[in-house]
């Protein structure tokens, strides 16, 4: 199995409180970072994106750690790696800076790979990372085949101000943008902010599942997932709790204050790679709220590999 993942890199600087800060890989990277850690041999991995030369060679040398990942769609950047400064409080509310987003991912870095994927993660990473048209070209590149278009809204809702600081906005055009995938991600505060109208989210799962996509997923970080499904004329929703880490996974963290840096992003790579094996929507939120989990006790990704281990709880 091939999965396809597009979206934009980021180099992270995380600011947790009471330690000094994590700088590492993000963006993209905890979605592709995931799926090599938790996919197994057998399913390669296709990320596509630009790196900037002043990250290129640090970035094939950690992705070498993971032999199934392909690296023959990242592409040089003409300028440098987007650099996102990560601020939390006591209370994980975060202020977010970024510098040198980069341009949108062309069509013709994504077009060779269409045919051979057998599931699409598209993560809007900066807000920035396709255009419309691109997202209707992966739609419609992908053919009559069965392929789940995965598509986390994420950084869409948020604007950039002359200061590089993140601040939330409606997407007035939000309708058109949803029509061409399966599955829809965003988080809870994403969910208040993407219409003009400030939908519920029941209204706005209803709205969606008309548009295209069968199932809308919105995150809660530690109160789990809703994950809402369009079946015939109605729609149904079903509230999944998180999983809490256990005592072993403390004992062997890292972090002395949970890190929730990426793990929307670890928990969509985690439910595509269920659903695409299984079609079972709460069954892959259920797994991947377990992956989402154990990221938490990892700082920044450096320690993705480690989510393996997850795995192999599951299956306990």
């Amino acid at each position: 199995m091939n999965i396809l993942v597009v979206g934009h890199l980021c180099y992270d600087e995380i600011h947790l409180p009471d330690r000094n800060p994590v700088s590492g890989f993000g963006g993209i990277y905890y979605a592709v970072g995931t799926l090599a850690a938790i996919a197994g041999g057998d399913h390669k991995v296709i990320p596509v994106f630009g790196v900037g030369k002043d990250r290129k060679d640090e970035l094939l040398s950690r992705l070498s750690a993971f032999p199934n990942v392909v690296t023959e769609g990242i592409f040089d950047l003409e300028g440098s790696t987007n650099t996102v400064k990560l601020f939390y409080d006591d209370g994980q509310e975060r202020i977010e800076c970024s510098e040198h987003i980069a341009p949108p991912i062309p069509v013709s870095a994504v077009q060779p790979f269409l045919k051979r994927s057998d599931a699409i993660l598209v993560n809007m990473v900066s807000g920035f990372d396709v255009t419309f048209d691109m997202l209707y070209m992966i739609n419609e590149g992908k053919g009559s085949r069965n392929v789940p278009v995965y598509f986390d809204i994420h950084s869409m809702t948020l604007g950039i101000d002359d200061n590089n600081k993140r601040f939330r906005r409606p997407v007035m055009d939000w309708r058109r943008w949803v029509f061409h995938t399966n599955i829809v991600q965003m988080n809870e505060l994403e969910a208040a902010t993407l219409t003009v109208e400030r939908l519920s989210e029941e209204q706005l799962a209803k709205i969606m599942t008309t548009l295209g996509p069968t199932t809308i997923i919105i995150t809660r970080g530690n109160r789990g997932v809703t994950v809402f499904q369009a079946d015939k004329k109605k729609i149904t929703s079903e509230g999944i709790p998180a999983n809490k880490v256990t005592t072993e996974e403390n004992k062997n963290s890292s972090v002395a204050f949970p890190d929730p840096t990426g793990c929307g992003d670890v928990f969509g790579a985690a439910y595509i790679l269920h659903y695409t094996k299984t079609k079972d929507s709460i069954a892959s939120a259920r797994f991947a709220n377990r992956i989402a989990a154990r990221k938490v006790t990892l700082p920044g990704s450096d320690e993705l590999g480690r989510l393996s281990d997850a795995v192999s709880q599951e299956a306990e």
